[in-house]
């Protein structure tokens, strides 16, 4: 999923004393006072409210600092009273639940940690590397799945920080930190967005594999880049090939092609989940795929079978997944649950049920490809087609990164990101760093296909839907 602004977090949020004292049925549904303080449950936020603004705290049980990353994404009117406490939406499944406080927590009041926004601040390398530790340590949501202990493991790492290293050595010792962790949504940005770190397990496996050693051996592109351009290039060119000649492919927003197959197959790419207009809002891309689903839909039903395509699909936004997956089917659909790492182990898990789009739906049989690169949103996506009757995955077992990214901030203006949920699929199994696993298997880029001007997975989902 997206960065949740993107796309997941224990936040606080500030109600004053007489709008909130006790929650009761009277103010339920209404939206929260100008000025209330919350505490998130798990995402390690406070929330203060004042008017239409909403200040956001990052908070451990050893620091407090503001988020000024996350402060402003959002007005007041995104927090909705309910019994007991509130709800922000924040373009989630779920929207986060808040707790009222009385008053900011005393680490925010009296020891609010200096940042680069203020005017006394000097950078201390030990602070910065602490607030990422623990926070790392109170929200990652996977130590136990690979054995990881955040008390122990401190000692050893605080070990390589010393009051002296500048930004630049930090950021190698947090370079290696999330290498080790393996964490498909972690990652570490510099105050003007570039990526100082970050490990994702597959794709750095793919880029070495797939990009860099064939680049070494070849003449006719001069970067990386450029390489990795014309593979895209040349698989695009190798699936329109099988496309039947007299029927035009549509290009539906930049993110979707519909193509036709013989044996009345049609095919399916998406290209991510979020994204898709200028406005850059999760309303403007739920809007169009709405526009999209309803246009393909009579295409569909003349079809005896549909191709779905993820294999590049990087993710977005887990709404715009399950919008899609809302023309897919007939009744309302479990697919699966989510629930958030706290203090002490995780949230009870909140089910995600889809329901049926108000308009027609496609019903019929659906082969799904994916990679080691389809990720995040896609992956969301994923998990709601398996729960479908009728739908077979073939390709490459999925990234494994299905968490939300929590997004953090430091006291030097990085920003950095990690994994704090869990998603369970309709049968109670996680696949988090696995992947979704698959049916048949088909290596992505094959180079052996590729030289073949062939899609072995596209061949045999075709053969799969006769």
């Amino acid at each position: 999923m997206k960065f949740i602004k993107f796309t997941c977090f224990t936040s606080c949020l500030f109600l004053s004393l007489f709008s909130l004292a006790n929650t009761t049925s009277k103010n339920v549904g209404q939206k929260v006072a100008n000025h209330s303080i919350w505490q998130t449950q798990g995402y390690g936020y406070i929330l203060e409210v004042k008017g239409d603004d909403i200040t956001f705290y990052d908070i451990t049980e050893k620091h407090c600092l503001i988020n000024h990353l996350e402060s402003g994404e959002y007005p007041s009117s995104n927090i909705t009273v309910i019994e007991g406490g509130a709800e922000l939406d924040w373009g989630a499944i779920h929207p986060v639940r808040l707790t009222p406080l009385k008053a900011l927590p005393k680490l925010c009041r009296q020891a609010l940690i200096t940042s680069i926004y203020d005017k006394n601040y000097q950078f201390s390398a030990p602070l910065t590397f602490d607030v990422l530790w623990f926070t790392f340590a109170e929200h990652f949501a996977f130590s136990k799945e690979i054995n990881w202990d955040w008390q122990a493991k401190y000692p050893l790492w605080k070990k390589k920080i010393t009051a002296q290293m500048n930004e630049a050595q930090l950021a190698q010792v947090f370079e290696q930190l999330l290498t080790e962790l393996g964490d498909a949504h972690a990652h570490l940005e510099s105050k003007d967005g570039r990526i100082l770190a970050s490990h994702n397990i597959k794709w750095d496996d793919f880029k070495k594999n797939k990009i860099e050693m064939p680049f070494a051996t070849q003449s006719e592109f001069s970067s990386h880049y450029e390489f990795h351009m014309g593979l895209n290039k040349k698989q695009a060119e190798i699936i329109a090939s099988y496309f039947i000649g007299d029927v035009k492919p549509q290009r539906l927003n930049r993110s979707f092609l519909l193509g036709q197959l013989p044996r009345e197959i049609s095919y399916f790419s998406i290209d991510d989940m979020s994204e898709f207009t200028e406005e850059d809002t999760v309303l403007s891309d739920l809007e169009t795929v709405d526009k999209v689903m309803k246009k393909i839909l009579p295409t569909l039903h003349k079809s005896k079978g549909l191709i779905i395509d993820l294999r590049w699909n990087a993710g977005g936004y887990d709404v715009v997944s399950n919008r899609l997956l809302s023309y897919l089917i007939e009744r309302p659909l479990y697919i699966g649950s989510k629930s958030t790492k706290l203090k002490n182990g995780f949230s009870q898990p909140r089910k995600i049920e889809i329901q049926p789009a108000e308009s027609e739906q496609y019903q019929g049989p659906i082969v799904v490809l994916t990679s080691g690169l389809t990720m995040s949103a896609g992956e969301i996506f994923l998990i709601g087609l398996a729960a479908r009757e009728n739908v077979t995955i073939i390709g490459e077992a999925s990234n494994g990164g299905f968490s939300d990214s929590l997004p953090k901030q430091l006291p030097n203006g990085w920003t950095f990101a990690l994994s704090n949920e869990r998603y369970l699929d309709f049968a109670g199994k996680n696949h988090e760093y696995s992947g979704y696993p698959v049916a048949q298997q088909h290596e992505y880029l094959n180079v052996q296909a590729l030289k073949e001007s062939r899609d072995y997975a596209l061949e045999s989902a075709i053969k799969l839907l006769q």
